[in-house]
């Protein structure tokens, strides 16, 4: 997503987190040669990252609001375009495709019609269950004019604040129309909304190295004390100890894209308007991967890992810069690879 040179640090910010959701992807499921701690990296990981995106979302979205007044129809007309392009046409080539190969794959998948219809209606169950994230986020957008509203009045908004930490905490437990993902996601596209124009002011003073590091080396200290947690049913105080983690990781990434910011970090710049491409593209090629590699190949994890790594992040961006090479740039196709080029 291309910013303004004055918001160049968000575009770090998505940078890391499609880096973060690529490396939660690349653990191979189905092997017994797997170190515990690589399991531990990536339920950390899984703490923050996605809140990361829904945080950066509510952010963007109060920044735009300053800026210019989109009107909400068109707003959400867009988003819904974005989102459900994707979402439905890569889940109908998919279908098929993950049906046959239901042998390599840890999902319950058959060729009926009721998977069909939770493909698209219980996105977590979708096949690519990646794609969670684009109905959920898509439904908080739904309702972000209201969020705006209550905003411009600070009591109003910290009854928003309370709802969300209790839905966060407390969350409807069904997957359908994904509910629990936004009980769980909707409190950080809120703190997004309410710290956005400070931090846009005050990044600089805010985020400090010495802090980060005090945020960082916390986080890991409650994920090692509480880990086995995250390995059973969850409750509210796993979940209370997740958003713990998550917010102080959110400061410790921060931290991050400002630093990049200001040295103008090249590795990661390249990145900078291909993370949505990432996103959508990525689990199809680390899926492939792990089935060659892992399932048939039978290759040791330290393999299968960073090769999944690899084709989850450098597939994408070779697709997109091959794309951008050609002279004519349909939009339909530009909503399926998530990039935005003319």
């Amino acid at each position: 997503m291309q910013q303004s040179k004055k918001m160049e640090f968000i575009n770090y910010g998505y940078s890391i987190g499609a880096i973060l959701v690529v490396l939660g992807h690349s653990t191979p499921t189905g092997t017994s040669d797997l170190p515990l701690f690589i399991d531990d990296i990536r339920t950390f990981i899984y703490c923050f990252h996605m809140p990361l995106f829904f945080f950066i979302a509510g952010f963007l979205l109060k920044y735009t609001t300053n800026l210019n007044k989109k009107p909400y129809g068109l707003f959400i007309k867009n988003k819904m375009i974005k989102f459900l392009t994707p979402y439905i046409v890569f889940t109908l080539i998919g279908f098929i495709p993950k049906v046959l190969l239901s042998n390599f794959v840890n999902d319950e998948v058959g060729l009926n019609f009721y998977y069909f219809i939770q493909s698209f209606f219980n996105p977590r169950l979708n096949v690519w269950g990646h794609f969670w994230f684009l109905p959920t986020l898509l439904i908080i957008y739904f309702v972000s004019y209201l969020l705006l509203i209550a905003y411009k009045n600070k009591a109003v908004y910290a009854i928003v604040i309370i709802g969300a930490v209790v839905l966060a905490l407390f969350p409807i437990q069904t997957d359908w129309f994904a509910v629990k993902d936004i009980c769980g996601q909707l409190i950080y596209f809120c703190i997004g909304i309410l710290l956005c124009d400070f931090i846009v002011s005050k990044r600089n003073q805010f985020f400090k190295l010495p802090i980060a590091v005090i945020t960082s080396v916390v986080a890991i200290f409650i994920f090692v004390c509480f880990k086995n947690r995250f390995y059973i049913e969850k409750d509210a105080v796993t979940n209370l100890i997740s958003a713990a983690i998550a917010l102080l990781m959110l400061y410790s990434v921060f931290y991050l894209s400002v630093k990049f910011e200001k040295i103008d970090f090249k590795p990661l710049k390249h990145l900078n308007g291909k993370t949505f491409s990432i996103y959508i593209v990525s689990w199809p090629c680390q899926a492939a991967a792990e089935i060659l590699l892992n399932r048939i190949l039978g290759l040791h994890w330290y393999i299968v890992l960073p090769s999944m790594f690899a084709a989850g992040l450098f597939i994408p961006l070779t697709v997109v810069y091959i794309y951008g090479k050609f002279k004519c740039h349909p939009k339909f196709i530009n909503l399926l690879l998530g990039t935005n080029i003319t």
